[in-house]
């Protein structure tokens, strides 16, 4: 830059001295022209010592009259000077912004590297668990057909059982025995069962928000490859710029002695390397604009990407019932089990304010109504659309507070607690889903700040 601004001290320069030249023009030319005498005499003229053929009145104003007549063409290169100096500001401020860009990514992709990391980690924990889990359902469910293929087998009529248990008494306990060691059997494959359920849906989770986090660390890397390019183009176009102008600074001082046609040659040729020069800046300038925005917009994590990313809708809560397979009738069938709860029940008085687990849209907002008009199901609920896929679903509020479309944040305020639609008491049903498949909610939700669990599910507070 401070070439550039002595450049223009010297053009300023150039631009002052023709017209000081013609001020003295005047005043030179009556000494250089011997004095008209009647005598003739040498005397008439004493100061002058060499013949006047020394000094002809052509020969001293020929720069002059040249300098004068280059004025348009040296005008042309002081105003592509002035472009190059502002296009030299101009790229010296995109570097800057370009290197600090550069260093953020590489902060970006530490960051993202190492969340990678931890993601691998607790994939690997979370699939051993899973395999745990898969091995000992397995295990249960071979032992629960084992001891039904001995009761069948031993159950070949009343007579030999009463024989075999040794009276009737012998009979209904080991009949009683049966039973109870069969139903514990069953509750126990039913409890593994709907461990191996949830550890599928966390793998899974695990795995998306893995696969989106390499995405996201992929872009990081190529969008730092992109801009380390472009950093080192603007330093050549640095070098090519500073040529540019130690060129047309060249052509100012040659100016003073050409003729107009190589005056108005020496600009032309400047001028078309200026031109391409400073085209070519503006668009390397605006590539890293382009650039520096695209790296803006890299998605950021998701909300799955870790636990503990969702807000409790209602804190401190009950659990009245939590995700997974239910006794409850009226519960739909899911996952290969008759009857399914796709989320957990948040057990509170009535009118207790429900709020958004995260920022999103609302994407739904009404009351599920049978052809009677009667609330059933969900009752009053609504749906927040957040990211990649993941939806989180309220149901039987008293009061909706947001409507479709709405944009709400994490933590505000979206609706009071209710027990409309399929529900025997206060509380909210709290639903997560990713690509429309229900999750357990506690995968995703904070443990600090987890509710008190409720033994068992309560019969007034259950859907």
């Amino acid at each position: 830059m401070a070439v550039v601004g002595l450049s223009l001290a010297a053009v300023l320069g150039l631009l002052v001295a023709p017209a000081g030249v013609l001020a003295d023009t005047p005043v030179a030319a009556p000494s250089a022209t011997p004095s008209p005498s009647a005598s003739g005499s040498p005397a008439a003229s004493p100061s002058t010592t060499a013949p006047p053929v020394a000094t002809t009145p052509a020969a001293s104003p020929a720069p002059t009259n040249q300098g004068l007549q280059n004025r348009e063409a040296q005008g042309q290169l002081i105003g592509d000077l002035t472009a190059s100096e502002a296009h030299a500001l101009m790229l010296e401020r995109s570097l800057n912004q370009s290197e600090l860009s550069l260093v953020a990514l590489g902060q970006q992709i530490l960051d993202s590297e190492k969340q990678v990391a931890q993601l691998d980690t607790r994939i690997t924990a979370i699939t051993t668990q899973h395999e745990q889990v898969t091995a000992r359902l397995q295990s249960d469910r071979a032992q629960l057909a084992a001891i039904v293929r001995r009761l069948y087998k031993h159950q070949d009529s009343f007579f030999v059982n009463l024989i075999r248990a040794g009276g009737f008494g012998g009979l209904l306990e080991t009949i009683g025995y049966s039973d109870v060691l069969v139903d514990r059997e069953r509750n126990l494959v039913r409890a593994v069962q709907a461990d191996d359920v949830a550890l599928a849906h966390a793998q899974a989770t695990l795995e998306r928000s893995r696969s989106t986090k390499k995405d996201t660390l992929s872009r990081l890397v190529l969008s730092r490859t992109t801009l380390a390019k472009e950093i080192a183009n603007e330093q050549l176009l640095q070098g090519q710029l500073q040529g540019t102008i130690d060129e047309a600074l060249a052509a100012l001082d040659a100016m003073q002695t050409d003729s107009p046609e190589m005056a108005a040659r020496r600009a032309k040729l400047v001028r078309m390397k200026t031109d391409s020069v400073l085209s070519q800046i503006e668009q390397a300038v605006f590539a890293q604009q382009n650039s520096q925005i695209t790296a803006e917009l890299i998605a950021k994590d998701p909300v799955l990407t870790a636990t503990g990313h969702l807000l409790w809708p209602i804190p401190q809560a009950t659990i009245s019932q939590g995700f997974g397979p239910t006794p409850y009738v009226f519960e739909a069938a899911y996952a290969g089990f008759p009857h399914f709860h796709t989320g957990i029940d948040l057990s509170v008085p009535l009118g207790t304010p429900v709020f958004a687990a995260a920022d999103g849209v609302v994407v739904l907002a009404r009351a599920m109504t049978d052809a009677g008009g009667n609330l059933v199901g969900y009752g009053n609920y609504l749906i927040i659309q957040h990211d990649t896929g993941l939806k989180t679903l309220y149901g039987h509020l008293l009061t909706i507070g947001v409507k479709e479309g709405d944009l709400v944040h994490r933590g505000q305020l979206i609706g009071l607690v209710g027990s409309t639609g399929n529900s025997t008491g206060p509380h909210t049903h709290f639903e997560v889903r990713i690509e429309n498949s229900p999750v357990d909610p506690m995968q995703m939700l904070p443990a600090a700040a987890q509710p008190p669990a409720a033994p068992a599910p309560i019969p007034g507070a259950s859907h």
